[in-house]
């Protein structure tokens, strides 16, 4: 396992610019965006159905309330025991319609599939649909837009030249405009986890003393995920806020599991749908639930 600060270049050898970058990554999210949609908007429910995106003819047989006032729809095939293919999955946007709607019209409602079986799908609703939940209905797996807006939002904001907040002198780091900043000094701390290996305390060390940018690579299995738990229960120590991403909700949920052995304050952002049932007690969705609770509580005490 090794670390490093500082960026990289590009094929060419040279750094490419905010402004580059952005006008670079603009039509390929629109690309991406417009493939996808293509690809899930047949005119026609079975040529949706044939390519897995609609999963046709079900029944609701069980209706809950779960995930912090979410609604769990769960669908079953009307005819036979098992779903037909398809290429739905855990996490995925989908829309709820009546069987015979045109693949045009408006759904019942929108939600997020949560649950996934041979015989069954489950679905997270915001709101139960009012009707329509006792005629035969269809589901249609829909891209995700809300993730194609808040990159293009992320890329306006980034285009504007970020001058304050904590990502103002990151910026230039990043594009090659300024060097990264480190201390000289070797950082000491006292390790939560007593357990590290001297190449993990090297590299927190490392990364405690870096005021910009801190790179830590290595190969599966080498305690990255480890060390980085460690630089975040230091820099808490230190009173910093801490936001912590990943590419996936598993390797969110891991990291929330680990800091929470230590009762780290923390907030899980994210659809409580696509969160591992041990982490939802850290959901937002979860500590406003608490809260409303314990106010409407305290309110009746009073009164």
């Amino acid at each position: 396992m090794a670390g490093r600060g500082g960026g990289g270049k590009g094929a060419a050898g040279r750094m490419m610019s905010l402004q580059e970058f952005v006008s670079c990554m603009q039509p390929l999210i629109d690309l991406e965006k417009a493939a996808e949609i293509s690809a899930e908007s047949e005119t026609s429910a079975k040529s949706l159905e044939r390519r897995g995106c609609v999963i046709a003819n079900l029944k609701c047989t069980d209706a809950q309330t779960g995930l912090m006032g979410k609604t769990l729809l769960e669908f079953q095939p009307n005819k036979g025991d098992v779903l037909p293919s398809h290429k739905f999955g855990t996490h995925d946007v989908v829309a709820l319609k009546p069987n015979k709607a045109d693949a045009g019209s408006a759904s019942l409602g929108q939600g997020v599939v949560y649950r996934l079986k041979d015989s069954s799908i489950t679905v997270a609703f915001d709101d139960i649909p009012e009707d329509g939940l006792n005629s035969p209905l269809r589901l249609e797996k829909l891209a995700n837009e809300v993730t194609y807006r808040r990159m293009k939002d992320a890329l306006i904001e980034l285009s504007k030249a970020v001058q304050t907040g904590p990502c103002a002198n990151l910026v230039p780091v990043l594009f090659g405009e300024k060097a990264p900043m480190r201390s000289k000094d070797a950082m000491k701390f006292s390790p939560f986890n007593k357990n590290l290996d001297d190449s993990q305390k090297e590299a927190i060390s490392k990364a405690l003393g870096s005021r910009d940018v801190f790179l830590l690579h290595g190969p599966p299995g080498t305690g990255k995920t480890t060390t980085i738990i460690e630089i975040i229960l230091q820099e808490v120590k230190r009173g910093s806020k801490i936001l912590a991403c990943a590419a996936s909700n598993i390797a969110v949920d891991n990291i929330v599991e680990r800091l929470a052995r230590y009762r780290t304050k923390l907030v899980r952002l994210g659809h409580p749908a696509r969160l591992l049932p041990q982490v939802l007690d850290s959901a937002l969705d979860a500590q406003i639930h608490c809260f409303y609770y314990v106010s409407i509580n305290l309110y009746i005490d009073y009164i």
